[in-house]
């Protein structure tokens, strides 16, 4: 019981934080192709998202994309079922979008993905683009995964990203992923 409510305190506690944002969108459930695609029709329409400029609008749409693909692709299904639970939530403030995403992973899967994540944060544009070139001339794309541009792209599109793992149990971890994008056109 106690590990029950260990993971509902951390959950509750996280979820307080993101209210204190102004959230313009957020949803939390199990993420399948059609679910994204709803998601992106609902963000497309809101009135906060269509008074940014085009190229911030194309960022933040190409980061939610990545980013709820990331939750479908690779989260933790449920446990009685293969559905990946996750949430998703848009915040707005004058300087810009922040997307925050959180889902389960797998905990044989957190030292890989901080290693990856590490490795996007530290590199500027300039370099992640050229990382970016080299994954897509050096590997083989598989079905499941698009050779780790996922996070490369995330890297290039965003002004800043960082993420918190809390191990939840045995299996799981709980993976939170803040991006910013910012006002301004780069």
């Amino acid at each position: 019981m106690a590990e029950t409510q260990d993971k509902a305190t951390f959950l509750y506690h996280w979820l307080k934080e993101c209210e204190k944002e102004n959230i313009i969108l957020c949803f939390q459930g199990d993420f399948n192709q059609d679910l994204v695609n709803a998601i992106l029709l609902l963000a497309e329409r809101g009135p906060d998202v269509q008074s940014s400029s085009t190229v911030v609008r194309a960022r933040v749409f190409s980061v939610l994309v990545e980013c709820m693909q990331n939750i479908r692709k690779y989260g933790a299904p449920s446990a009685n079922s293969d559905l990946k639970p996750g949430i998703v939530i848009v915040c707005i403030d004058p300087k810009g979008y922040t997307l925050k995403t959180g889902n389960f992973i797998d905990n044989a899967s957190v030292a890989m993905l901080k290693e990856k994540l590490d490795s996007v944060i530290k590199l500027n544009k300039e370099e992640l683009k050229d990382l970016h070139k080299k994954v897509l001339g050096e590997t083989k794309l598989s079905e499941k995964s698009g050779a780790g541009l996922g996070l490369i792209s995330i890297g290039r599109k965003s002004d800043g990203m960082g993420y918190v793992f809390k191990t939840i149990d045995d299996k799981n971890s709980f993976y939170s992923l803040d991006v910013f994008i910012s006002n301004t056109s780069k």
